[in-house]
């Protein structure tokens, strides 16, 4: 039976032993020292005379022949560049399952998805997504807000023992949402698709409990936008759920700003509001919901609102029920949370 180690541990071992036979050691020493048997040391030995120290050398081991061809690869490579919809998808995003799919179709050869990355990556291709910034952003301001502004409203909240809720709006439209696909190493893929308006609207509180130990999800939907009067609903419905001091996070958008709304603010001394810094998503957990959402959704294509709805409320149920992937928008985002 093969000893345990890596072929380099092995060939040390074997070189050690042979420089303990140098050194005038016996050949059963050797072999306690080394833990092999003696006919093995033996055998080193042996080969040692015959071809000196590379003769002890590690051999590599044959792995399993390739399963697709130079040719299959090539032609693999070309029906992965004309795109998905080519290949007969609804999206324009290739993703492993839908490789592997493309595989067993071109040649028969069945491969598992979490297989295919290796492919694709000896074939000089990446999953890729850009990363967004707008040019409005200030730095500065934004890297002050973290270390001076939420240290003092994290320390607020533990004062009052408030919740802290985060808040903030998307929309989902009938298009596919971009998320990764495959394409080669350093070309940017493009992604086509059918022009479709109909969306739908949506607004997320994460509420993390007074004590930081349990998290709550509150999400609404509707076929408008979000206006003054939505949120202001939104917050109503909130503030039943949460009894006691709410510390509220969201955005500089303008219907946070509605008259309707700053009225109820200032009329509820229990809710406390406070903003992000401008043009800076990534520092506020809500946004990481919809991003858990949009994952949900990628590669999918719903015809009608009614299903893409239907896909939404999934999502939520699965998020509401686990607080892991709760505490994971928190921790995903760049509020300095542990700090």
């Amino acid at each position: 039976m093969r000893p345990p180690g890596t072929p380099t541990q092995l060939q040390k071992r074997r070189e050690y032993a042979i420089r303990l036979l140098e050194s005038g050691k016996t050949f059963s020493a050797v072999a306690r020292a080394v833990s092999a048997s003696r006919s093995s040391v033996l055998r080193w030995q042996h080969t040692y005379l015959q071809h000196g120290w590379r003769g002890l050398h590690a051999k590599p081991i044959p792995g399993r022949p390739a399963r697709l061809s130079a040719r299959q690869k090539d032609k693999l490579v070309q029906v992965l560049l004309d795109g998905p919809m080519a290949a007969g998808f609804k999206t324009d995003l290739w993703t492993l399952k839908r490789i592997a799919q493309i595989i067993k179709r071109l040649f028969g050869i069945r491969y598992h998805p979490s297989h295919v990355w290796k492919i694709l990556v000896e074939l000089g291709w990446s999953c890729q997504k850009p990363e967004r910034r707008a040019t409005q952003r200030d730095e500065k301001a934004i890297a002050h807000w973290k270390r001076y502004i939420w240290p003092q409203i994290k320390k607020k909240a533990d004062d009052l023992g408030a919740y802290l809720v985060f808040l903030d709006e998307s929309g989902f439209l009938l298009i596919p949402n971009v998320k990764r696909t495959w394409a080669p190493r350093g070309e940017t893929p493009i992604v086509h698709y059918r022009l479709d308006h109909k969306k739908l609207s949506a607004i997320n509180a994460l509420a993390v409990s007074p004590k930081r130990k349990h998290m709550a999800l509150y999400i609404r939907f509707q076929k408008h936008n979000f206006k003054g009067p939505d949120v202001l609903r939104f917050l109503k419905h909130l503030l039943k759920q949460l009894h006691g001091p709410v510390i509220l996070l969201w955005d500089r958008g303008r219907i946070h700003r509605d008259g309707m709304v700053q009225s109820f603010i200032e009329n509820h001394l229990r809710l406390h509001v406070e903003e992000f810094p401008g043009y800076a998503p990534e520092l506020n957990p809500a946004e990481y919901v919809w991003m858990q959402a949009d994952s949900a959704l990628a590669n999918s294509a719903p015809e009608e609102l009614t299903e893409l709805k239907t896909m939404l409320l999934t999502t939520k149920r699965k998020l509401h029920n686990s607080q892991a992937l709760l505490w994971a928008c928190i921790y995903a985002s760049d509020l300095p949370w542990k700090d």
